[in-house]
């Protein structure tokens, strides 16, 4: 069943994230994803993952295509302009890829080239809007395509951010054209529901993120250096009573643990392994999925 089908029966929504290997190489990722043919809707390519170089995003999506996996290709306003988003776009769709996740995009400083010149000539809701005008027939110039595009345009949240501000740049990607949302990763469900309170009404999926903890250093990196994220120290605490050897399975109980507490309140969960997608089929099979 493909992502849109999913949408369309109104499933709870089940994806994942994979990112394109730093090389041509793709076959060790292509044998981690396979078991999760089937088991689920789509699966996210990232685009330059904290501003990292890898294969591009598109490239990757085809190769999922090609095991029977539905992609949802990520796409930064951090590395393009708009002709090449366009360009980008008009590519993908004319490959048969049908998702776009709309994102800014890492920090350029903080990855492997860090003298790169980051663009950001649009915003995300322009991003969004370029795939609405790009899907009815015509450019951001106002012309006309030669064929119109077909692409399901998503967008990010954060309800574990400042509400006020993701509350208005949710309102804006929704009037921009995104169709489905992914959220950053969320551990406060009482956070999540009030978001949900005002998400709700708007009728488009949100899609929670849940990511697998494989160390206390990892949980600790992500509540110093990504914005968004707040893992409690009680989970940190968790993997630090556990061994080394220890940690992987009970980061993936922790995971399977907010799936099954935040399952009630959202249209699907999105799940990041950073690459251990290995792990994932044992993410599912605890959380009852």
């Amino acid at each position: 069943m493909t992502f849109r089908q999913a949408l369309a029966e109104r499933r709870f929504l089940i994806t994942a994230e994979c990112s394109p290997p730093k090389g041509t190489e793709t076959g060790e990722l292509l044998r981690k994803i396979l078991p999760l043919k089937g088991r689920i809707h789509a699966m996210n390519v990232t685009d330059n993952q904290t501003a990292v170089m890898r294969m591009c995003p598109f490239a990757m999506g085809l190769h999922l295509k090609t095991i029977g996996i539905d992609p949802i290709v990520q796409l930064t306003l951090r590395d393009r302009n708009r002709l090449a988003l366009q360009s980008d776009i008009i590519g993908m769709s004319s490959l048969g890829i049908r998702q776009v996740l709309c994102l800014s995009g890492d920090p350029a400083a903080i990855g492997d080239h860090p003298e790169t010149k980051p663009v950001f000539d649009l915003t995300s809701p322009e991003l969004i809007r370029a795939i609405t005008l790009l899907n009815g027939g015509s450019d951001l110039a106002g012309k006309d395509l030669n064929g119109p595009t077909d692409l399901l345009p998503g967008a990010a949240t954060s309800p574990e951010g400042d509400l006020a501000t993701e509350k208005k740049r949710f309102e804006e990607k929704f009037d921009a054209g995104a169709r489905f949302f992914q959220t950053q990763v969320v551990f406060d469900t009482d956070r999540l529901d009030r978001f949900m309170e005002f998400a709700r009404p708007f009728g488009v999926p949100v899609i929670c993120g849940i990511i697998l903890l494989k160390s206390p250093a990892m949980a600790r990196y992500l509540n110093e250096k990504v914005p968004g994220i707040r893992v409690p120290a009680s989970l940190i605490a968790r993997l630090e009573s556990c061994s080394r050897e220890e940690r992987i399975e009970e980061g993936i109980r922790i995971a399977a643990e907010t799936i099954k507490s935040v399952s009630s309140l959202v249209s699907g969960v999105h799940i990041m392994t950073v690459g251990a997608e290995e792990h994932i089929p044992a993410i599912l099979e605890l959380a009852g999925l």
